[in-house]
Parts: C-alpha cells; sequence; structure tokens
C-alpha cells in the first residue's frame, strides 16, 4: 500500500509524516500521535519490576496501578509493601485489579493495602442479572506515577515472571515498555476511564492534560486503548497487514486468531512479505496451545513463519513492522483480547525504536524452534534459501513468504544451537483433534445431564464443534508433515528425535 507514492513506512519515518497515514490511523485507534516521548523497552519480569518498584518509590503525589494478576506471592509482596510505604507517606495510592485474574488471592492480602491508605478496586466481580458480561475482563497491565511516568505491556506481578528453565537456561519471556512525555497523560486517561467505571470518579487533579507534560525525547506513539466491542488493535493489524512492504513480525502467547485476521496475515505472506508468528512451546494453559497448533497448517501453507520459543513461556504481545511501527501491550491475539476485554497497547511510530525491537525478536528467534510443512521422502518441498528481495516480490507476487534474512546470524544472537527433526502433521493434528473434540464432547454430556451447569445452546454447539473436530482426526493422513527446528544448549551432544 503507497500513500502519495511512498510506503508506510516511508510515510510515517519523514519529516513530515503523511497526513492521511496519521488519519486513517487516529480513526483506526482512536488515539493520536503523540511526539516527544522517551521509550525504554523493558525485557522479562526481573527488569520490569525492578523499574516499576523504582517508579513507586519516586512517587510524590499518586501512584495508579492496574493489572490482570496480582498475586499474593513473594512478588506480590514486594510490590504491596512499596505501595503501603507510599499510602503511609501521604502519597494517594489507587489500585484496579481484575476480579477473575485475582481470584485465589486472599481479602487480607487488599485489606493491608486498605489499612495503609491505598484504596483497592475489583473489575467485574459477579453480579447478578450481569452473567453476559462476565466474560468481559480487565486484562491490562499498566502503572501510571505523578503523571511523569507510566509503562504498560504483558507483565503480570507474580512469581510466574522470574522463572528460568532448568534445562536450557531460558527465561519466562515477556515484554513491557516505560514511557516519559505526552503519551503519559494518554495511559492516565486509560487508568481513568476504568477507574471511573467501578465508583467514585478520579480527581481532576489525577488527570494530566498531554499539553501540561513536556517533552522528554523523541519518539512518537500512540496508545491505544481497548473497550469491549471496539476491535481497534484488530482493526490496526488488518490496516497493517495490508500495507506492510518486508516484514511483520508478532510474538503472542495465545494465538487462536479469528478468521479476519488469520486471512490478512496469509494475503500478506502470499505477497512475499516475510510474516513471524513466535509462539510458546510449552503453554501455561496448554489447552490454548493444542487450539493454537491446529491452526498452524492453513497458515504455514500460505508462507506464514511459525517458531515456537523453547523457555518456560513467551508471554510477550508485541509486533513490529517494516522496522517502523512497533507495538507493546497486553492483547492477545484471540476473540477474547481483540474483541471482548479492556486492553492497553503502546503503539511506537520509531525506526530506532523499531530496530531495538527486531533486534530483540531475533534474539528470541535463536532460542526458538522454526516449524515447517515438509512433503514425504517422495515429493520433498524445497525450503527458501534467502529472502525474496523488494525486486523479486515484484515479479513473483503471490508467492511464498520469504524466511529469516540469515539464519547463521540468528543461531549467534543466543545460546543455543538448532539441530533439525520431523514430526508428521496429520499425527500431531489428529492428536490435537482428537482431544479437543474429545473434551467438547464431554463438555456438552455435563450440559445435557446438568442443565444448570451448561446451556442447551452451549451443548448444542460443543456437540457439533466436538463432532466435527473428531471427523476431521478420522480422516487426516497422506498429507504433508511439519518439521521442527529444536533448540539445545551449546555443546551438548545432538539426540535422535
Amino acid at each position: 500500500m503507497r500513500l502519495r507514492g511512498r510506503t508506510l513506512a516511508e510515510a510515517a519515518s519523514s519529516d513530515r509524516p503523511d497526513e492521511r497515514l496519521d488519519r486513517i490511523l487516529a480513526r483506526i485507534t482512536d488515539s493520536p500521535l503523540r511526539g516527544g516521548n522517551r521509550l525504554t523497552l523493558l525485557r522479562d519480569g526481573p527488569v520490569t519490576f525492578d523499574d516499576w518498584l523504582k517508579a513507586i518509590g519516586r512517587a510524590e503525589r499518586w501512584v495508579h496501578l492496574e493489572n490482570y494478576i496480582f498475586r499474593a506471592d513473594n512478588t506480590g509482596r514486594r510490590f504491596a509493601e512499596a505501595l503501603c510505604q507510599k499510602a503511609s507517606e501521604g502519597v494517594r495510592v489507587r489500585v484496579l485489579v481484575d476480579w477473575f485474574g485475582c481470584l485465589g488471592v486472599p481479602r487480607a492480602f487488599w485489606q493491608r493495602l486498605r489499612d495503609a491508605g491505598a484504596e483497592v478496586r475489583m473489575v467485574n466481580p459477579p453480579a447478578p442479572g450481569r452473567l453476559a458480561g462476565a466474560v468481559r475482563r480487565d486484562h491490562r497491565k499498566l502503572l501510571a506515577v505523578d503523571g511523569v511516568y507510566a509503562s504498560t505491556g504483558g507483565v503480570c506481578i507474580g512469581d510466574d515472571w522470574l522463572q528460568t528453565s532448568p534445562e536450557t537456561g531460558l527465561t519466562y519471556r515477556d515484554t513491557a515498555v516505560s514511557v516519559r512525555g505526552p503519551a503519559v497523560a494518554d495511559l492516565e486517561r486509560a487508568f481513568a476511564s476504568l477507574w471511573d467505571r467501578t465508583g467514585d470518579p478520579l480527581p481532576g487533579d489525577e488527570r494530566p492534560a498531554a499539553g501540561s507534560i513536556p517533552a522528554a525525547g523523541r519518539e512518537a506513539v500512540r496508545v491505544v486503548i481497548q473497550e469491549p466491542g471496539k476491535m481497534r488493535i484488530l482493526r490496526a493489524l488488518e490496516f497493517l497487514c495490508a500495507g506492510v512492504e518486508e516484514r511483520l513480525w508478532i510474538s503472542d502467547a495465545y494465538f487462536v486468531s479469528v478468521p479476519v485476521l488469520n486471512l490478512a496475515l496469509m494475503s500478506a505472506a502470499r505477497d512475499g512479505v516475510d510474516v513471524r508468528l513466535l509462539l510458546p512451546a510449552t503453554n501455561d494453559l496448554p489447552w490454548i496451545g493444542l487450539l493454537s497448533r491446529t491452526g498452524y497448517r492453513q497458515l504455514l501453507e500460505a508462507g506464514v513463519s511459525i517458531w515456537e520459543y523453547g523457555g518456560p513461556m513467551m508471554h510477550a504481545k508485541t509486533t513490529v513492522a517494516d522496522g517502523w511501527w512497533s507495538r507493546i501491550g497486553s492483547t492477545n491475539l484471540n476473540v477474547g483480547s481483540l474483541v471482548a476485554n479492556w486492553e492497553l497497547d503502546l503503539v511506537a511510530e520509531d525506526r530506532d525504536f523499531g530496530a531495538r525491537m527486531e533486534r530483540m525478536f531475533e534474539e528470541d528467534l535463536a532460542n526458538a524452534r522454526e516449524i515447517q510443512l515438509v512433503r514425504t521422502a517422495r515429493r520433498p518441498k524445497p525450503e527458501p534459501e534467502r529472502p525474496i528481495s523488494r525486486s523479486e516480490r515484484r515479479v513473483q507476487r503471490g508467492g511464498p513468504g520469504s524466511g529469516s534474512q540469515a539464519t547463521a546470524t540468528l543461531r549467534r544472537v543466543g545460546g543455543v544451537a538448532l539441530q533439525t527433526s520431523t514430526t508428521p502433521v496429520n499425527t500431531h493434528e489428529r492428536t490435537i483433534n482428537a482431544a479437543v473434540g474429545g473434551a467438547l464432547l464431554g463438555i456438552s454430556v455435563l450440559g445435557v445431564r446438568f442443565p444448570r451447569l451448561l446451556s442447551w445452546p452451549l451443548a448444542a454447539a460443543g456437540s457439533l464443534a466436538g463432532a466435527s473436530l473428531l471427523l476431521r482426526a478420522a480422516r487426516a493422513g497422506g498429507e504433508p508433515g511439519m518439521s521442527a527446528r529444536s533448540y539445545r544448549p551449546r555443546g551438548k551432544p545432538a539426540e535422535d528425535v
């Protein structure tokens, strides 16, 4: 896609950004582009927690903390102590957490905060007559302090984000970003919008205007505030898929994409764009991991590259396109996040920040295995040896998506070596379809036996979906297999797989 003869990246990164592009993105995201910001990329839990706790410790007027998960473990207690300390000093401390995400937290944990002077509110607790709204969760992760600092991303407050794999030494991967500059006002506005829904509104002096916050850097950002039914990130990603020229790299934790986004990703890949999905090899919600893998085939056949990270979990929700459009936030690429939840994402339109994002992706890809479709020995399917250049894509439109720019470079970045192995995709899919289909049929039986637990429409839908998956599992066979490059520590001999 070109605007006045320029690509999206050229239009956005020039000295005079294209007004049409800015207007399109502003309408899609309902967010203005604000310059003058300084962004700090926060990689993984330990770095993020240190940054957040330092910001809380410097607070003089207020602390606004919002998170889907705030556990009563060691990490949670560190944050509780910091918040209690600031509240005892007279700083206004407001904590907003999701009722479902914090379901197992003892009441005494919250009471301690309240006793210290903090105000704690639960988002969307169960209530009579509001069952339909129970699926709407506050999935945001946000810290805002004094109108001068804010941070968002995928990191929740809990010990899980401190994990390291004993086998590979890889970390629990997540990504956040901290902001200083006028965009802090938009992140504060996101907190205020949901705080106001849960009780008395936020005082006016805790709602800074963008014009009141001085510039702190040169980076231009949008703060995309997702609300139930708005689908702002989904619309932005659709537009991005239509206009991206060379690279579109995405990391996601619970990828069960909606059809319209799948079609957009596949269309970009067929047009020669290097589309990569970085997903967890081991998912902390195994059933979502199974559902995610059932959609691999159609993406791979379209030329989308799928990688599975080998650490305890890949929880980051990030995107980088053509090295200039970067997203870090809480939105997963599934119907819950894209359609139903309250979410929060920061979008940077900046080449320097985009380069940092791409370097982070390359480091993660070096610690991941690539999933590939392969043919049988009789009909081998050759893998692309190099990316399709821009000049070649003008001739080869519609061909498969390009691979990595330099596989050898990726291998040098991380601390693992790669080994090639092959897994028959039909067997893989048959197992997944049988498991999911059987589970859905079991749920349907429960719905019939105990109608109060599940409604008849859900039982009927589960029966149809389960029967369909079991039929697919029974018919699977004679189709291409799937190859996975697996990871192993440097110096360790390869094992047969």
